[in-house]
């Protein structure tokens, strides 16, 4: 059997669309030979590339559509070095949108922390500590505060402009704990009569101060009488001995003000000592 019947019964098994342009090319072979001289072999070779590629063609269609053909792999196995282990399957859609979107952005969370009881040793720069003994209290000042008040129950300064005023007291009127002690003051404050503060507004948050839990209030109100609105913000914390002691700051309610006020706020409670004894 001649090199081209066993191509064109390969051919006839594969049950290609090539087998009509064979058996067309053998026809010309047939011709070739009887009339222009062309030499069989080259004809052969053409017609083996030819039936070669178009065997290709239809192999890479078989595989294209799903059928497994010669010398191939299984769907979705690996023939690296022989192991024929399964492919990793390609990330979800959801995996990779959420591995290219941006942190989710959260809530705002309670009120920051002071960090627990504060070293003795250690001040903040511009300021320096004050210890009050009869208030078992020890705090820090900005460095040119001048002192208004001072009695058993408070310590009172402010700044030299007098644009900041500042209060440190230890006082069991409304109670022992932050809760009882908090409502007692805002009570008093809300008596205009007393406090002469008038439309007395309160967001309270819960805190943490000296390792504690603690309730640090915003108030917003105005002096009766006067219309510029002002902020007083005021942490209170327990003490051990059944006191509690209340820190707070007090300005006009300016951009500037304010600003300045939360510092001023941040610093104090981060370096205030209570339950301080002669011997602390």
């Amino acid at each position: 059997m001649t090199l081209e019947r066993l191509l064109v019964l390969l051919l006839l098994q594969l049950n290609s669309p090539a087998t009509a342009l064979v058996a067309r090319l053998q026809g010309e072979r047939e011709l070739s030979s009887s009339g222009d001289g062309s030499s069989p072999n080259r004809r052969i070779g053409e017609i083996a590339a030819m039936v070669s590629a178009v065997t290709a063609v239809i192999g890479l269609l078989l595989a294209v559509f799903g059928v497994p053909f010669t010398g191939g792999s299984p769907v979705n196995r690996s023939v690296v070095g022989g192991a024929g282990t399964p492919n990793a399957p390609a990330s979800t859609p959801q995996e990779t949108r959420a591995a290219s979107s941006p942190a989710t952005t959260v809530g705002p969370g309670p009120a920051p922390s002071a960090s627990p009881q504060p070293s003795p040793s250690t001040m903040a720069k511009g300021w320096h500590r004050v210890s009050e003994p009869k208030l078992t209290v020890a705090f820090a000042v900005p460095d040119g505060w001048i002192q208004e008040r001072e009695n058993d129950i408070q310590s009172n300064w402010r700044s030299p402009d007098e644009a900041h005023r500042m209060s440190v007291k230890r006082d069991t009127s409304y109670g022992s704990t932050v809760q009882t002690a908090s409502a007692g003051q805002l009570a008093w404050y809300r008596d205009t009569d007393k406090s002469s503060m008038a439309d007395v507004k309160v967001v309270t948050h819960t805190t943490q101060q000296n390792g504690q839990d603690a309730l640090w209030l915003e108030i917003d109100y105005h002096w009766a009488g006067q219309s510029e609105p002002r902020k007083r913000v005021e942490v209170f914390v327990a003490g051990k001995a059944g006191d509690v002691y209340q820190l707070l700051f007090d300005t006009a309610s300016s951009p500037e003000k304010l600003a300045t006020q939360m510092q001023l706020f941040a610093t104090a409670r981060a370096h205030l000592l209570i339950d301080m004894t002669a011997t602390s």
